[in-house]
């Protein structure tokens, strides 16, 4: 993922588990000062000159935040500091860019400290190190002709350049001190202390980068779903399914067992989301479609283990959902007509279904087991229960707490499997199966917050668009 993006993400989640902007800027600013402060020691320059050029967002707001941590240390008061600030107060753009430069205004310590507002590049002093703060992390393209002349002023002077976070264009400094994620290759990684959470667990942030339909984009251009599910048995998994990938996707095709078909007929006019296929259209659809969700309410059955194998074979580029018996159908130690294996699959068991993919009778040790499972495999899982455990195939894990005891009945994993496939169709799967599993947990805290924990799987199908919408503005 793009590592300006993952920072979004984390912002957001270190904002969901109780870190607020203003305390991950006041973070920052005792990260980056420390850091400063270390520097100027290995220079070892008698009262060095440092200028800090701030801009009017959180960029600038972690540059004065370092500079007012700087001055509390003990020791540095030989430093003199210049804040220019390309701007004036009253056109600052966040309120933590405004709470710093009031703090800094207002502080005790301002003997080696000069601010000043509105600066251009001709008010740009020659200094020993300078630090630019001016726009954050994704800034792309030419810059406004203000911001350009100071740019160009810095590099030509010869001072230590220092960027925070990621340089603007044109900028060329010697050192990066990146912040929550690394910016460049070359970039030093600061700790800024973000909450455990927002690196173990999924959050809203999860949502914000998820694709949506362009403005002239058709339905084939926006996700299209074949599931194959359904059984003379259980005829509402693959409609819980159905209804909760129908609200990402252009399109959701429906293949299942001729003795199902007369059912689903009966229910087409109740549930108009979905094609429902005939033997002779499976293979066309199969290639046709962006993702094949297998398992919701499908037996274990030699014709089925035949259908998934087929397809498995046939496309093995393609991004296969596998819950329930499609994981016993598809898993190449009892199925050795599978070629592909699980590679490039999404896994869903939950614990009971685990019997799916081991053959041992006791899991100790569960978590390394299917972390090595998806390594070996090439494919990403999700362990369903009251945490969710993701793995995915290069390693990491991450938990899910969303969701809630009134889930853990028949149907919220199907519906689970639905909106984890739909995403799918035009994300990448890792970040499909993060964002899926926590907008199902999401869609059934939802329901909760009306129903207490007394509904059933059917209930949280309405909630999944307010769950996405609330996610996606968080």
């Amino acid at each position: 993922m793009d590592p300006f993006q993952l920072a979004k993400i984390k912002e957001i989640n270190a904002r969901y588990f109780g870190m607020s902007e203003l305390e991950m800027v006041e973070s920052a600013g005792k990260a980056l000062a420390k850091e400063l402060k270390a520097f100027i020691e290995r220079q070892k320059k008698k009262e060095p000159v440092v200028s800090v050029i701030c801009g009017l967002g959180n960029n600038g707001a972690d540059g004065m935040a370092m500079v007012k941590s700087f001055i509390d240390i003990p020791g540095v008061q030989s430093t003199r500091l210049n804040i220019y600030l390309i701007g004036r107060e009253q056109q600052l753009k966040t309120n933590e860019a405004k709470e710093q430069f009031y703090k800094l205004k207002s502080h005790k310590k301002l003997e080696n400290l000069n601010i000043q507002q509105d600066c251009y590049a001709k008010d740009i002093e020659k200094s020993d190190i300078v630090i630019e703060a001016l726009l954050g992390a994704g800034i792309e393209g030419k810059l406004r002709k203000r911001f350009e002349d100071i740019v160009k002023k810095i590099v030509r002077m010869r001072g230590f350049r220092i960027a925070i976070d990621s340089p603007v264009p044109g900028y060329m400094p010697n050192e990066t001190w990146s912040l929550i994620t690394k910016k460049r290759k070359t970039a030093k990684m600061l700790d800024i202390g973000l909450p455990k959470e927002v690196e173990d667990n999924v959050g809203p942030g999860n949502i914000r980068f998820l694709y949506e339909p362009k403005k002239d984009s058709h339905k084939s251009q926006n996700g299209e779903v074949l599931l194959l599910g359904g059984s003379g048995t259980f005829h509402g998994a693959p409609l819980l399914a159905i209804q909760a990938a129908s609200k990402f996707v252009g399109g959701v095709f429906f293949y299942t067992i001729p003795e199902n078909r007369k059912f689903i007929e009966n229910i087409k006019a109740e549930y108009c989301e979905f094609i429902s296929l005939q033997d002779k259209d499976l293979e066309k659809y199969a290639g046709y479609v962006d993702v094949v969700l297998a398992g919701p309410g499908l037996e274990e059955n030699l014709l089925n283990q035949s259908l998934i194998t087929q397809l498995l074979n046939k496309y093995p580029e393609k991004v296969f959902i596998l819950d329930a018996y499609a994981i016993a159908m598809a898993n190449p130690k009892r199925n050795k007509l599978n070629r592909r294996g699980f590679k490039n699959c999404i896994l869903t068991p939950h614990r009971g279904e685990l019997r799916h993919i081991f053959d041992e009778a006791r899991l100790d040790g569960l978590e390394g087991k299917l972390r090595r499972f998806a390594i070996e495999n090439e494919c990403n899982i999700v362990l369903k229960g009251s945490i969710d455990i993701l793995f995915s195939s290069s390693g990491e894990m991450k938990f899910n707490k969303s969701g809630n005891p009134g889930m853990a009945k028949g149907g919220t994993g199907d519906i689970m499997a639905g909106i984890i496939a739909a995403l799918a169709c035009k994300n990448d799967s890792w970040e499909a199966l993060q964002a899926g599993t926590f907008l199902s947990g999401l869609s059934g805290d939802f329901v909760s917050k009306k129903f207490s924990y007394n509904f059933s799987a059917s209930d949280e199908i309405p909630f999944i668009q307010e769950a996405y919408k609330w996610a996606k503005e968080f």
